[in-house]
């Protein structure tokens, strides 16, 4: 992998100045910590004042020209200060939000003509790359290989490249691309040969880098539902139209990367384990067009229930009662939000007339019945009304004299967790006979455990 990630410590050295002020350059070195800080540590300070040099101050921006000529920005600065009074030299430091390496900018809501890549882990194997072939030739008497021949498109623009390309708005495209790392070892032993698969995005008016950020992260949540884990960028790499550097008939557009300390620890994916995913991209390649497109259409509507089907999932020591809240929580959260309004309409049910738990799990089950998870459950919906009610509330328990504990609540709750995996999926556009087929081809039974 590209070494500018975002699991990669960064340090530049140079002279650092505000924007407002450009002649007055300070030297220092900004470092980036995975997961942790970005930290400038000047030596000296650009207002040498007492009192400045002491005072909470917020920078929205510092530039910054390091010595291999790379232009860097700092965004979200606050200053903290230290002193030694025998030298009186001052040390003057800022924990920044973001590093933008390869370009002055003045905010992240500067619109520019933009596009983006961003590297997610977890996407190579959700959607394979095939990025490299292989030809095997044979001998004259085609009995015996004799060479092997590795070969792959070295042009990011070509069509060859592109998996997947969907217009999810009138200005947005989304686009799955086969990517090639090709490194040579210096002793030209040890070649090394990545494939992998990014995400593209394209616009057609100008955008600021936060709204690629904000398109990137609808795709999180989605690639989340689809592998059932929660997923994010390992690397972030923005292309503006107007930064290149032209030779002959070409243009090379220099790459700017952003870094900033809220991506997930490093995941190992290359250990041979097959993947749990409740769906690949080659599942419902016909489909992934609707679907993605559905996606961001109503992801805002829906990104607290994904939140809680994610949340769900998480691998924990020991299960709780909290846990089970948390899926019964979304479920609710979906019925008040999509299915109240038509099921009061159908039924010519008044709209003070609210909508019970047992009801809510009854039409549910009902609608997805012929769902053969859900067919086979053999749900407890009395048990979960108790369990919900007594777990909330905390009402004396022989009031809610249903509800579960221990193995016997874990294993209804894992019952219902399909249930919400159907509402999600049927929200996006799969009717019933697709969501069966993703659970009947799924790893769905490893990912509950």
């Amino acid at each position: 992998m590209d070494n500018m990630n975002l699991y990669c410590k960064q340090e530049y050295r140079g002279y650092w100045y505000l924007p407002s002020e450009p002649e007055q350059k300070v030297a220092g070195i900004v470092t980036y910590y995975p997961n942790e800080k970005i930290i400038l540590e000047l030596i000296g300070a650009f207002n040498e004042e007492i009192e400045a040099l002491f005072s909470e101050k917020e920078e929205p921006v510092i530039h910054g020209i390091t010595s291999d000529a790379k232009n860097i920005s700092l965004i979200r600065c606050y200053q903290y200060t230290s002193v030694n009074f025998g030298s009186g030299i001052p040390i003057v430091r800022y924990l920044c939000e973001y590093m933008i390496v390869g370009k002055h900018l003045m905010s992240l809501e500067e619109r520019c003509q933009y596009w983006s890549y961003f590297r997610i882990p977890e996407l190579s194997l959700w959607c394979h790359p095939a990025a490299i072939g292989t030809e095997a030739c044979f001998n004259d008497a085609k009995k015996q290989i004799s060479h092997i021949h590795l070969f792959f498109t070295t042009d990011p623009s070509s069509e060859e490249r592109t998996i997947s390309a969907v217009d999810v708005d009138e200005n947005t495209t989304i686009v799955l691309k086969k990517g090639i790392d090709y490194k040579e070892s210096l002793l030209r032993l040890k070649p090394q040969l990545e494939q992998y698969t990014y995400v593209e995005i394209l616009k057609k008016e100008k955008s600021s880098i936060f709204d690629h950020f904000s398109d990137v992260h609808v795709f999180e949540e989605f690639l989340s539902l689809a592998t059932m884990t929660s997923v994010s960028h390992s690397s972030v790499t923005i292309f503006d139209a107007q930064l290149y550097q032209p030779v002959g008939d070409k243009k090379y557009y220099t790459p700017i990367h952003v870094f900033h300390t809220f991506a997930n620890e490093e995941r190992d994916i290359t250990n041979d384990k097959i993947p749990k995913f409740l769906f690949e991209y080659s599942r419902i390649k016909d489909t992934y067009p609707m679907a993605i497109k559905a996606w961001y259409g109503f992801s805002l509507e829906i990104r607290p229930i994904i939140s809680h089907l994610i949340e769900s999932l998480k691998k924990r020591r020991v299960y709780s009662s909290v846990d089970f809240l948390i899926i019964v929580q979304a479920i609710e959260g979906f019925w008040w939000r999509f299915k109240d309004d038509s099921y009061h309409n159908q039924n010519n049910i008044p709209r003070r007339c609210q909508t019970n738990l047992k009801t809510i799990f009854s039409e549910l089950v009902t609608e997805f019945g012929d769902i053969k998870l859900i067919k086979n459950a053999q749900i407890n919906i009395d048990a979960i009304v108790d369990s919900r009610h007594y777990y909330s509330h905390f009402v004396p328990r022989s009031k809610k004299p249903k509800t579960l504990d221990g193995f016997e609540l874990l294993n209804e709750a894992r019952k219902i967790r399909v249930i919400l995996i159907c509402c999600v999926l049927s929200y996006i556009g799969f009717d019933n006979l697709q969501i069966d087929n993703i659970l009947n081809t799924s790893n769905i039974n490893s990912i509950l455990r």
